[in-house]
């Protein structure tokens, strides 16, 4: 009786996107390319969204005006389609197979109902904390019954893709629903960044990037009611599920390809952010180059990625400038043909590393001289052979997979690749196919000289994070090979004998419920993931904060989520000038002075000689400490911290707050 509320309560917001996805869905259904149609609508929002917010503003003239040039262009471009092999869906179901589509019905609304019942907001590392182990096994029976349903021959294309929309929904969506307050850390400041744009119009100062989906959230959000915070979690995993599954299988013609293709892992949808949208927008774009999409249509998806993140949009656009070559390139002499090549070559190559120079402003460590440092990040990308431990069977064989991860990635992609150039005709050789090696080599490059570059406001276990996103662009580039691969393997599988499918299918299922499992961060005897979410304890704690320094200005020391939590409750309202520039009053970012004065505190100690430079460096009289009892030696630094505050307590025994005057 407990969990209903949490049920009933939830349920609300999903039921509503549920109708308004099924209207959409079945509206447009007649036509058999409702996924084109929600892909064009989407990447125009955000190309006029992102373009007019960055020229002017999203207030009411703004949102009417980026409304404005999204019908335009939609009249124009809707005409402009690709065809699609999908059948229609207006075939009738057969009576027997009512009872699969209720199976897996049930199946799957279990699986929704275990999520929702463990909804939770404690801070947690992982949400496989709260999740009950069955849930892997009703998975692995929703994975099968879908297996069943989609080798039905007499059932149609479109009922099959929405199926597997939902399959792909439910494989995102467990932190969505686990987390009752977020999940993650960077969400948080973009949910603060657009609920003042929606409240004022901007942020100043503006940057070209994050445009996108601040223009798509924000549009959405006011002609529709539903709420950023919502939107800011729910963007990815819906639009991932609606339009993956029907582009993977324009491409594949094989529904089986579309399912076992979440054994790559769903992390890159479980998080709304601006890099993840554009990951799910760069690969749109390379399957529609590959599909022979019209190259207005596949430049717009290019642009709308680029409008999202330049990190993903720039590859992209270097792809649609190739497409653009291969189509022209018979009216190039020979010589302008190398010309082309060398100059996309080039862009695909430094644009990168030159942006991330740009970004960082202009704070380049060097560029290695020695060929061993310099290829160093060969090491990472394609990782060492690696061994679980020994307690659990079943966690050794999940960890020896993820131990290897790249290792098998790359192996398959090799594979995919040989396979293909093996069994292609010549003339197949000179295709479409041929751009994305050619696009990968410049990355290469791009990927070694970018980790080169260091970043003076990042800390320093984070200042490989924006280099690392290259190898997964690259890989993104090869999906077309790896797709092809495994429809290939699956038709081998799918000629054998009986006893030979059911292996291949336990061995599926056991990748899917795996690849699931590894997807979300994770906290078992194997595995630390270590990053906490932002709980409700969290949220308190800033609430108490501010009501007792009120109405002097004051500074909080904290770690990131309790400091998220302060942007989520204040926004971008606290802000002191000082010597150093604008400084917020919690520890963002964790570049920043104040996080390495909150640092001082926890690892060196806690003492009012520590935080005689934040004060003055503010010029507060009042700095309050806040340690959260998962913290790392929180014990000591509590007892520690008590002898010298001048004020202490505790939020639900999970976070201790301590108070200071400042003695300037």
């Amino acid at each position: 009786m407990i969990i209903l509320p949490k049920i009933a309560n939830f349920s609300k917001n999903l039921l509503l996107l549920e109708y308004i996805f099924m209207k959409i869905r079945f509206s447009l259904n007649r036509t058999a390319n409702w996924h084109e149609y929600l892909t064009l609508l989407a990447s125009l929002i955000i190309i006029s969204g992102g373009t007019i917010y960055y020229l002017y503003a999203l207030n009411w003239p703004g949102i009417i005006a980026s409304l404005f040039l999204t019908v335009v262009g939609f009249i124009l471009l809707r005409r402009d389609r690709a065809e699609n092999k999908n059948q229609r869906s207006d075939q009738k179901i057969n009576p027997k197979n009512y009872r699969l589509l209720g199976a897996y019905g049930l199946s799957y609304l279990a699986l929704i109902m275990v999520l929702i019942a463990c909804r939770n907001d404690r801070a947690l590392i992982s949400p496989w904390q709260v999740v009950n182990y069955i849930f892997f096994w009703l998975y692995g029976l929703a994975s099968l019954f879908l297996i069943l349903i989609l080798k039905k021959e007499e059932l149609s294309a479109n009922l099959k893709i929405s199926l597997l929309g939902a399959h792909y929904f439910i494989s995102s969506a467990v932190a969505l629903i686990i987390y009752k307050i977020a999940y993650g850390f960077d969400p948080f400041v973009h949910q603060a960044t657009m609920e003042l744009i929606a409240a004022k119009g901007l942020v100043l100062p503006k940057t070209p990037y994050y445009l996108g989906e601040y223009g798509l959230i924000v549009i959405v959000h006011k002609i529709s009611g539903i709420s950023i915070a919502f939107l800011n979690k729910i963007l990815v995993p819906f639009l991932s599920a609606c339009l993956l599954p029907p582009v993977l299988y324009r491409f594949t013609s094989n529904f089986l390809t579309v399912l076992f293709l979440l054994i790559l892992g769903s992390s890159l949808f479980t998080l709304t952010t601006p890099q993840n949208l554009s990951y799910l927008f760069l690969i749109l774009t390379v399957l529609a180059g590959v599909s022979q999409v019209s190259l207005p249509r596949v430049g717009l998806l290019a642009l709308a990625t680029a409008v999202i993140h330049p990190l993903t949009g720039l590859p992209a656009l270097s792809w649609t400038a190739w497409l653009v070559y291969k189509k022209y390139r018979d009216r190039l002499d020979a010589t302008a043909q190398k010309i082309s090549l060398t100059i996309i070559w080039l862009f695909t190559s430094l644009t990168l590393p030159l942006a991330l120079i740009w970004a960082g402003g202009g704070s380049l460590k060097k560029i290695a001289i020695f060929w061993p440092t310099f290829l160093e990040p060969l090491k990472t990308l394609g990782g060492l052979p690696g061994s679980a431990g020994r307690e659990n069977w079943l966690l050794n064989v999940v960890y020896f997979l993820a131990a290897n991860y790249n290792v098998l990635l790359i192996l398959a992609i090799i594979a995919s690749l040989i396979l293909f150039y093996k069994k292609s005709r010549r003339d197949e050789k000179e295709k479409t196919t041929t751009g994305l090696i050619f696009i990968n080599s410049g990355l290469l490059v791009a990927y070694l000289l970018s980790a080169q570059i260091y970043f003076t406001e990042l800390i320093n276990y984070e200042q490989a994070a924006y280099a690392e996103r290259i190898p997964i662009i690259i890989v993104i580039f090869f999906l077309p090979f790896l797709l092809i691969g495994l429809k290939q393997l699956i038709t081998k599988i799918q000629g054998e004998g009986k006893f030979i499918q059911g292996l291949w299918l336990i061995c599926g299922l056991s990748l899917l419920v795996a690849s699931l499992y590894l997807s979300y961060p994770r906290f078992d005897k194997y595995w630390n993931s270590r990053g906490y979410s932002t709980s409700a304890s969290d949220l308190a704690a800033v609430k108490a904060i501010d009501q007792d320094a009120r109405p002097e200005a004051y500074l909080a020391l904290a770690n990131q989520q309790v400091s998220v939590a302060a942007l989520a409750e204040f926004g971008f309202d606290h802000y002191y000038q000082t010597s150093v520039g604008p400084l917020y009053f919690y520890p963002i970012p964790t570049g920043g002075p104040l996080y390495q004065y909150y640092l001082d505190m926890v690892y060196k100690n806690p003492s009012r000689a520590n935080l005689r430079g934040a004060c003055a460096l503010a010029g507060v009289k009042k700095i309050y400490l806040v340690i959260n009892k998962y913290w790392y030696q929180s014990g000591r630094l509590i007892n520690e911290a008590k002898l010298n505050a001048d004020k202490w307590w505790t939020i639900n025994n999970e976070v201790y707050i301590f108070k200071y005057r400042c003695q300037i």
